[in-house]
């Protein structure tokens, strides 16, 4: 399905944020990637991330048998901000949505393969795990049949660096306890019950985690986990599993209704604790969808008292990609990318025309007049055209296309096809240029923003990488710096030089020369 274009669809630019804590990457840079992630979901450009869950009943987990254990990955995803977020306290200004749910795969609260596989799938230098976790929901329902509208995503979340408190409430949970783990959260009871029969929307509880809730003849060749449905959709975000519990047809409301120990029927005990008037107000599917986005909404913005969250990131009509300057022996600069056009029921134009602006006024338009690239996305579908032109440099500050002025940093900035990456030794050579006007006695300084997984943990961290760069030519108005480097690892890379105050825009790794 495709989502309505909300109004804010055709603002030009992001609204920028004081974020804390965003490592020294731009806000800007933070949102652009989150909106990326969210619409280049299929062909050109696409990142891979919804296609993880497309279809609906997709599983990619890291276990052994994948295909056959009776798992999905949508789910997962909705499961791990329930488990990550509940253990807020509101008053204490702790817990949240902050990824230490990555450090708590041991407990038998977290009992399951969802931690795990998906933090091991989460990978990104420019978003916290935690933000993946916010984008990972609000896919999952978009993908699997949620309505239109969306849920409103924000960056900025800071992820934690140990466990958080236990406290996730398990099936033999008292009603009490429940209702009071969730109210330190920020939930009331009939938000309690609401957000558990939306997340029982998707996925099955398995045999495997559960033995004395789910009977073992679910264990199949094809089901080795013996996942048994909440309802008869499992597939599909609806409100079957409502209307199934009321109406005492197929699933019943699922496991955690109809277990056969009393104290095993969780879900029972909330939905009978207000004589079922949640699940009625919210059995018709309009109202259930509505319900469900305002709580989803609220359990990813739940985040420690420290966080300041951005504004929505919103999807971009027009919007310029893999940005990249470079610099030839006479001290020629050159702009070069893609222009993206997303689109629903119009027609792309055949011709994008395109300016570069200075203090002085705005270049010759330049005409950029093939496709390069199609692609799908949750919004609708993407065209791209390619441009490379020579800029007057310097002074040139923005790049100008249809209704978008996209910013320019021509004074410090990566040479990305002067630059190269070695993926077997993961050794990087990063070149760059500045104007030599900004030299400064301490130099230049790359930095690569370098994914890295936590010993013993799958947790993962951004560790940030400096490398000295030394002057290797002069180049117009411009000095030519290099330097080199080993990470960690050599995908997911993200690069920017700085020079005293003067910083560059970043720049993914996947743009050297043997990126990936």
């Amino acid at each position: 399905m495709h989502f309505l274009l909300p109004k804010s669809f055709f603002l030009p630019l992001f609204v920028t944020f004081v974020g804390a804590n965003t490592n020294g990457i731009d806000a800007r840079d933070i949102m652009e990637e989150m909106e990326h992630i969210m619409v280049d979901n299929g062909g050109t450009n696409s990142d891979g991330f919804v296609a993880a869950i497309t279809p609906c009943s997709n599983y990619v987990g890291f276990a052994s048998n994948a295909t056959i254990r009776g798992e999905q990955t949508s789910a997962q995803w909705v499961r791990i901000v329930f488990h990550d977020f509940v253990t807020a306290n509101l008053a204490a200004g702790t817990g949240g949505l902050d990824a230490s749910v990555a450090f708590e795969s041991n407990r038998a609260e977290n009992a399951g393969l969802f931690i795990n596989d998906t933090i091991q799938f989460t990978i990104s230098a420019y978003l916290s795990m935690a933000d993946n976790l916010a984008l990972g929901i609000v896919v999952s329902v978009a993908t699997c049949g949620g309505s239109d509208t969306g849920i409103p995503l924000r960056t900025g979340r800071i992820d934690a660096t140990e466990a958080g408190p236990a406290g996730v409430p398990e099936p033999t949970t008292d009603l009490d306890t429940t209702l009071a783990q969730f109210a330190a959260a920020g939930f009331n009871q009939s938000d309690t019950i609401g957000v558990t029969a939306c997340g029982h929307s998707l996925g099955r509880i398995h045999y495997s985690n559960f033995p004395t809730i789910v009977d073992e003849s679910f264990v199949t060749d094809t089901n080795l986990d013996g996942g048994e449905g909440f309802d008869t959709t499992p597939d599909v975000f609806d409100s079957s599993v409502v209307n199934e519990y009321l109406d005492s047809t197929g699933q019943l409301g699922g496991p955690l209704v109809t277990a056969p120990n009393v104290t095993d029927r969780s879900d029972l005990r909330l939905y009978i604790s207000d004589k079922n008037a949640t699940m009625q107000a919210i059995s018709e599917e309009a109202a259930f969808q509505k319900t469900c986005y305002s709580l989803f909404e609220r359990m990813i913005n739940t985040v420690p008292s420290t966080v300041t969250l951005s504004d929505p990131v919103t999807p971009l009509v027009w919007k310029a990609v893999d940005v990249a300057l470079d610099i030839n022996s006479t001290g020629s600069v050159s702009i070069s990318g893609l222009i993206r056009n997303l689109y629903t029921t119009e027609t792309p134009p055949s011709t994008v025309s395109y300016t570069t602006g200075s203090s002085t006024g705005n270049s010759t338009v330049q005409s950029s007049t093939t496709v390069n690239g199609t692609g799908t996305s949750l919004y609708g579908n993407t065209a791209y055209w390619a441009f490379n032109s020579t800029i007057d440099s310097p002074g040139t500050t923005t790049l100008d296309f249809e209704t978008v002025s996209y910013p320019v940093n021509d004074e410090i900035f990566v040479l990305p096809t002067q630059s190269s990456v070695n993926t077997t030794d993961k050794s990087f050579v990063i070149s760059a240029a500045a104007l030599t006007s900004l030299a400064l006695s301490d130099g230049m300084t790359a930095i690569l923003y370098v994914p890295t997984t936590i010993s013993g943990t799958v947790s993962k961290q951004v560790q940030n990488v400096t490398v000295a760069m030394t002057e290797y030519a002069m180049a117009g108005d411009y000095t030519l710096y290099s330097g080199s480097v080993t990470a960690a690892t050599a995908a997911s890379v993200v690069v920017k030089v700085v020079m005293g105050s003067a910083s560059s825009r970043t720049v993914k790794s996947k743009l050297f020369v043997g990126g990936i």
